[in-house]
């Protein structure tokens, strides 16, 4: 049976976590909440002891078997989300601008637009405001989620290309692109 190199690692499965596989379907559970996954056909995952193994087998096409590595990927993001969770932090700059909590789960820009412009977070995602409003911290369970959000909320006023203002991740290092010389 010729394996994926990541998808014949067997993945550790902590105290407190169950792993569940019914056809089609994947379910994590654990201290911080419930994942659920839909898998594709062909790919099996099955719990031994503390382990979970994820097997493709070999009369599947070449297609179906690069399923094997993302579905163990997919697996090990989920028990590390309902363990420790994911995180990811926004930072913007410019001067006045700062973000916002509003009501409802919203985040919103105060600076940034000439009018209201609340972006909903879906109730899997948890957002906090620190550093003077300028750095949100963005937390949830679900990585594709989290990481969706976060590119969203970024898009919505993406950091300048000539002065740098706008929405970036922490850490995040932008080019500046060099003003137009005299002559």
């Amino acid at each position: 049976m010729a394996q994926s190199r990541i998808g014949r690692r067997p993945v550790d499965l902590p105290d407190k976590v169950t792993v569940t596989w019914q056809e089609g379907q994947l379910t994590v559970k654990g201290p911080k909440g419930e994942l659920r996954q839909s898998i594709p056909a062909g790919v099996t995952v099955s719990v031994e002891g503390r382990r979970a193994v994820v097997t493709a087998p070999d009369t599947l096409g070449r297609a179906r078997k690069s399923y094997h590595g993302l579905v163990r990927a997919l697996l090990a993001g989920m028990v590390r989300g309902v363990t420790e969770g994911y995180e990811k932090k926004l930072q913007i700059q410019g001067v006045g601008y700062s973000f916002r909590l509003a009501e409802n789960n919203c985040v919103g820009f105060k600076g940034v637009f000439s009018f209201d412009r609340p972006f909903p977070l879906p109730a899997s995602v948890k957002a906090e405001l620190s550093e003077k409003d300028t750095v949100l911290t963005l937390r949830s369970i679900d990585k594709q989620v989290l990481g969706r959000v976060a590119k969203d909320i970024r898009g919505l006023a993406p950091a300048d290309r000539y002065k740098g203002k706008g929405v970036r991740f922490l850490g995040e290092q932008i080019t500046l692109k060099a003003r137009k010389g005299a002559k």
